[in-house]
């Protein structure tokens, strides 16, 4: 081995390694040393960052193709993609891309800062920390456990290599499939019946309807009549329809009781108290005649429980007793309004429900056997119907105007109620004009809905002398046109208000007739009491209604407010698809597929977000770092440290290089394509002396 020749390397054209040789154009070698400073070239700094200023701009493509895949299918329905391509398949491209690119920006920044650290006097085996920092997690934590932030630019690198491993699950992270709804654009959405003016004619009473309040009122009705192709349909706007609606008040605190008892002894009978306690020894009641009074509608409403025994016969004289009563009370009309704008009429009729006191015993028993009442030894319960063993309550069954927004699920309707007119409000009152010298017997209530109209016709509502205001929704209104002649959508007002269906209009007279056909035989009357042949097992008898309501004497104000409402749903029901057909539009909607969706966490981008501008900034920094302290642009090519070692050129003879290179060329070994170039030319057998 010749003086001052590495092992393992072998040179071009068998030359002894004293003198670096550059072919001339003639042909014959001129010597030349290779630590001799090439001629100068003139190049832009960037040039030898080619390559990463392309990773740059991958890494910020990788970003926003995420984004741009990400934000049109938020909230959206699974994308069908050819090859079954999922969107995170998609993801996790884009996170590859992002991960590779920005790691080879991190490793060529790492490579190149060594040489700055290097400008000062370091341990040699630094080389190798910087080399294991560049190339992985575990070396850039180890880094930063010997050197913390002596070299920032190094430390941000190791960071943003180690918060990189998190990268891939964060992008899975930013999807999760959800349920959804997939919209159809069909020619025939969904619908919904309800109606803006329910017209009746009094020589057809409708005979359907007792039917359909008979089975509401002991089952809750479903509206059947609406359509939705898909089984899965939604009416997210509020829609609103003529209706009817009830409410109920326990009274009992108000209730008057007149007690009126005949008392037997010696013989004799003579009015007395009706406890018992309080009787003389040897004194028994006869007869009892106990009055329970309750007030509907300013109108006093009785019922009577009375029981007489027979002292003579020893039987009961009276077999059967009054145990619970329903009686109804007209509204009247009320034409006190102020101004007298609206004839206001309160509609319909009150309904009192009675059940008597029918026993004074401080105890009490079970009217339906032996022993005492179940659940009355809690103070907090001892007041109720059952308990107690009276009670009262008024109800009020009139027309209103209910609001809604629904949902169709697998073919099965749900309505949520929004808003509702009250059920004892007042109604305008008016007369259909006369036409051609004819007199048209036709009343009609109406009421409108001041948040459906316009500017134009609350002006003139305003003009009119109304009082519209944004506190009160549902406004009396006085009908001055015939409701039952076709409305088109541009007439003026006041048939405005029914056109763009802000008004809603009964006849009078169907809520007469309801009454006196249907409700008065319907939901009025007595249950009766009585032991048939002295059982201790009483029966009943009564209407069928009564006797469902009245439940063996457990009926109170819960029970009568459920079966009124029932029987307002089941009216209101009837209504909704026996309106007028001219002002009956339907409520439409939108027919739907459940179906997958995506939806985005945007939360879970922030990390690739901010690495990758950590990354960027890092990029500028290392460059802009290398630019002022005009350091070659070496990178991490281990090159460096063979031809520029820790002492220089001198780290490897002058003659150690023989430079095979083309015609008329320089060798620039200041740069790493330079050295690339006579590396080229070099070979080596490292392990040769070895073996």
């Amino acid at each position: 081995m010749a003086p001052g020749e590495l092992p393992g390397v072998s040179y071009a054209h068998d030359q002894v390694p004293n003198t670096a040789y550059l072919k001339s154009a003639s042909s014959t070698y001129q010597p030349v040393q290779a630590s001799q400073t090439p001629p100068e070239r003139k190049s832009s700094h960037w040039n030898p960052w080619t390559w990463e200023i392309a990773n740059c701009f991958l890494l910020l493509v990788s970003l926003f193709a995420i984004l741009a895949t990400l934000y049109p299918h938020d909230g959206q329905p699974l994308p069908q993609w050819p090859f079954s391509i999922t969107i995170n398949a998609l993801l996790s491209i884009y996170a590859v891309v992002m991960k590779a690119s920005m790691l080879l920006i991190l490793t060529s920044g790492i490579g190149q800062l060594q040489w700055s650290w290097f400008l000062h006097s370091r341990p040699l085996k630094d080389v190798a920390r910087y080399r294991d920092a560049a190339s992985g997690p575990i070396g850039s934590l180890s880094w930063l456990c010997k050197y913390h932030v002596r070299q920032p630019l190094t430390a941000l690198a190791a960071l943003i290599i180690i918060a990189a491993v998190a990268v891939d699950p964060f992008i899975q992270q930013l999807t999760k499939p959800v349920d959804c709804k997939r919209f159809e654009n069909d020619d025939l959405p969904a619908s919904i019946p309800r109606t803006n003016y329910l017209s009746y004619d009094t020589n057809s009473f409708p005979s359907d309807l007792l039917g359909s309040l008979a089975s509401g009122f002991y089952t809750p009705q479903n509206l059947s009549d609406f359509t939705c192709g898909t089984g899965n349909c939604t009416f997210d706007a509020e829609y609103s329809s003529l209706a009817y609606c009830s409410v109920c008040e326990d009274v009992s605190a108000s209730t008057k009781i007149d007690e009126r008892c005949t008392v037997y002894q010696d013989g004799k009978l003579k009015l007395g108290s009706c406890y018992e306690s309080e009787l003389p020894k040897g004194a028994s009641i006869s007869e009892y005649n106990l009055t329970t009074t309750v007030t509907a509608a300013n109108t006093p409403v009785s019922l009577n429980y009375h029981w007489e025994f027979d002292f003579q016969s020893g039987r009961v004289a009276t077999p059967k007793e009054n145990v619970f009563g329903v009686g109804r009370v007209p509204r009247r009309l009320d034409t006190t309004s102020p101004n007298n704008t609206i004839n206001a009429i309160s509609l319909g009729n009150d309904l009192a429900l009675i059940l008597p006191k029918t026993d004074y015993s401080f105890t009490p028993y079970d009217p339906n056997g032996d022993g005492n009442r179940t659940g009355c030894a809690d103070a907090a319960s001892n007041n109720t119907w059952w308990c107690r063993q009276w009670g009262a309550a008024t109800c009020s069954l009139q027309p209103c105007v209910r609001s809604y927004t629904a949902d169709v699920e697998s073919g099965r309707l749900r309505e949520k109620l929004v808003d509702q007119s009250k059920a004892n409000s007042t109604w305008g009152y008016g007369e259909s004009p006369s036409s051609e010298g004819i007199i048209v017997l036709q009343n009609y209530l109406a009421v409108v809905d001041t948040k459906c109209i316009n500017d134009a016709e609350r002006k003139e509502l305003l003009g009119a002398g109304y009082a519209v205001d944004t506190n009160t929704r549902w406004l009396p209104y006085n009908v001055t046109f015939d409701p039952r002649v076709g409305t088109p959508a541009d007439a003026a007002f006041p048939q405005s208000l029914l056109a763009h269906e802000c008004l809603y209009i009964m006849d009078a007279s169907f809520v007469d007739d309801i009454w006196t056909y249907i409700l008065s035989q319907f939901i009025s009357g007595v249950v009766e009491r009585e032991y048939p042949n002295g059982a201790h097992q009483p029966s009943y008898s009564g209407p069928t209604q009564l006797l469902s309501l009245f439940d063996s004497s457990h009926v109170d104000e819960e029970n009568i407010n459920n079966a009124l409402g029932r029987l307002a749903d089941a009216m209101t029901l009837w209504i909704r698809t026996h309106g007028h057909a001219s002002h009956s539009k339907r409520a439409v909607g939108q027919e739907y597929h459940n179906s997958i969706c995506v939806k985005v966490n945007w939360d879970w981008v922030a990390l690739p977000a901010v690495l990758t501008g950590l990354t960027l900034l890092f990029f500028l920094l290392t460059v802009i770092s290398t630019y002022r302290q005009r350091l070659p642009i070496w990178k991490g090519s281990p090159l460096t440290f063979l031809f520029h070692g820790p002492g220089g050129m001198t780290w490897v003879d002058s003659n150690l290089v023989a430079a095979n290179v083309k015609p008329d060329r320089v060798a620039d070994l200041t740069t790493d394509r330079g050295m690339q170039e006579f590396a080229n030319n070099i070979t080596s057998n490292g392990c040769e002396d070895i073996m």
